[in-house]
């Protein structure tokens, strides 16, 4: 698909063009001479002007993908005003976000496993998670035409060749990106024995920025970037409001998931459930009844009801009041055994019931679930679910989405490279090889399938990566005290990793435009942003921290990202 540009950027698209295209023919900087190019200082006085040297900037200085993922990531009604672009390894934060357009945390495994099913082998050629929904209809022989995914039929035996799957499962391990599973080789045993045994994608990616929960499960569900189905961050703007994408149930994701039109298609017969944590890992599944003609599908969730950040969890499984009219919860789920069950065999680990994990306070880590515990927690919820809902019995396929949170919850608090994450990796293969086991024995060996995928990577320990932590805090402040007038109408709305939303009709009473906040930001320095309990590197204190800030309105013109496909 070829990107639209947007009513905004028509004026400027020639501008854009020319400066960014060059007329010398010369061949394009290699990635070492980009990353060593400094943003080019604006002496112009024209908005149009300064947004197509903001743009030649951009396509100088930023690997393509990376400006492709942003492109893919933006809505204009919805997205920030700002994209934002830090130069890697550098990251905007409070703590640890994984939320980058950089390989580090878009390089996700994808693996299907489906003896009969399923053609064994290595595929290298680059994929992205949209592709995850065309290729699970083409398991279910299904039509389904996806935004921007295509089946990888060619890890699947011949239609002719093979029956449908009673049951496909899309596992997500919530976090577990590439980098975790480079970082951690020698703990996910049983997932390795399982490789030659399925097909094993070496290049797959998220393929939109930023990598978080609601794009990834979005994505997942959809077989379409944010730039069409509308889920483009853990907040959207939607009639001049900012919420979480589900606060208000499942309708502001615009594209059908797969399950919606196979659900309705199949008039309903298939059995279609989500066990999750928050109301945007659902949507990897489906909008449930609110897809005229379907059913309200199986939905199990823990968020807290108006929570205050986009993650917030509850401490029982539920539905929030936004969802529960168009999905079941069924009655059982908080009918299992307590989590204290499992937080006592991570206490004993290390030889000692001392309510300890890893020199960690297991009563301070959510009374043990921000531990390994919670997936087999979790996991006897899935394999109750399966049982009592009687997933499988049937000739008609049946769907199950399952997301873990535990590698998620544990990287946000200790990065890729603590030791913790070692043993999250660890109990998610132990439960993985249970679950196999336990779907060979209910519903059959060869007769289902899985897809074991995840949302994204995590954010390494910036000791290790070199990182600079740009303080979203202060990158807030400073946005105000440059372009507020002290009035009673805030100009900045919300500041996140990788976008930024303003009052746009504030900032232009205030005499200013969004080039100008571009360029301001890349002025910014380490010592203007630092965190607090932070230093910044001695001797890199007068360093820029921002490799690209850009109207959100200017993406589809730029030509590095135009014609491509989406």
């Amino acid at each position: 698909m070829t990107p639209r540009v947007p009513a905004g950027a028509a004026l400027a698209l020639a501008l854009v063009l020319a400066a960014c295209t060059g007329d010398d023919g010369s061949p394009s900087p290699s990635p070492e001479s980009r990353a060593a190019t400094p943003p080019t200082t604006t002496t112009a006085t024209s908005p149009i002007a300064r947004e197509s040297e903001l743009a030649r900037d951009a396509c100088r200085t930023i690997d393509r993908d990376v400006l492709l993922r942003t492109w893919r990531g933006v809505r204009l009604d919805r997205s920030g005003d700002v994209q934002i672009i830090p130069i890697e390894p550098n990251f905007v934060s409070g703590g640890l976000t994984h939320a980058t357009p950089f390989d580090y945390t878009q390089e996700v495994p994808v693996f299907l496993y489906g003896p009969g099913f399923v053609r064994p082998g290595t595929y290298d050629a680059p994929i992205t998670l949209a592709d995850v929904a065309p290729t699970t209809a083409a398991l279910l022989k299904f039509p389904f035409v996806a935004r921007d995914g295509v089946a990888q039929t060619q890890a699947l035996f011949p239609d002719e060749e093979r029956d449908l799957p009673r049951l496909v499962v899309t596992l997500i391990w919530d976090s577990g990106g590439t980098n975790v599973l480079e970082r951690w080789p020698d703990s996910w045993p049983y997932l390795a024995s399982l490789v030659p045994h399925g097909a094993w994608f070496t290049n797959a990616t998220v393929g939109a920025s930023p990598s978080n929960t609601p794009i990834g499960h979005a994505t997942i569900g959809t077989g379409a970037f944010p730039v069409h189905h509308g889920f483009v961050d853990e907040y959207i703007r939607v009639n001049g409001f900012l919420q979480k994408p589900n606060a208000n149930g499942p309708a502001f994701m615009l594209e059908p998931t797969l399950a919606d039109l196979y659900d309705r298609a199949m008039r309903n017969r298939p059995k279609v459930a989500a066990v999750a944590t928050l109301a945007a890992h659902v949507m990897m599944m489906s909008h449930g009844s609110q897809w005229g003609g379907a059913d309200r599908d199986l939905a199990v969730t823990r968020e807290k009801e108006f929570g205050e950040t986009a993650g917030a969890e509850s401490v029982q499984w539920n539905l929030t009041s936004g969802m529960a009219p168009f999905y079941e919860l069924p009655s059982y789920v908080n009918d299992l055994p307590p989590l204290s069950r499992y937080v006592e065999e991570v206490d004993r680990a290390d030889g000692a019931l001392d309510g300890m994990w890893r020199g960690n306070s297991i009563e301070q880590l959510s009374n043990g679930f921000d531990t390994p515990a919670r997936t087999p927690f979790q996991h006897a919820l899935v394999e109750r679910l399966v049982e009592r809902e009687r997933f499988g019995v049937d000739d008609v396929p049946d769907l199950l989405y399952v997301n873990y949170k535990a590698i998620d919850t544990i990287g946000h608090l200790f990065s890729a490279d603590g030791i913790e994450m070692s043993d999250a990796v660890a109990t998610q293969d132990a439960a993985l090889e249970r679950f196999v086991e336990f779907l060979d024995r209910t519903v059959g060996r060869g007769e289902w399938v899985m897809v074991l995928a995840a949302d994204h990577g995590t954010q390494p320990d910036p000791e290790t990566s070199g990182a600079f932590r740009i303080d979203v805090a202060k990158l807030e402040t400073g946005l105000r005290d440059a372009f507020d007038d002290g009035d009673d109408v805030a100009v900045v709305e919300r500041v996140r990793p990788s976008e930024i939303w303003l009052d746009r009709g504030e900032l232009r009473e205030n005499g200013h435009t969004l080039a100008d906040v571009s360029q301001w930001l890349l002025e910014l320095t380490q010592a203007d942003t630092f965190k607090n309990q932070n230093v910044p590197d001695p001797g890199h204190e007068n360093e820029r921290v921002f490799a690209a800030a850009l109207p959100s309105s200017i993406l589809a013109a730029l030509p590095c990202v135009r014609g491509s496909s989406s």
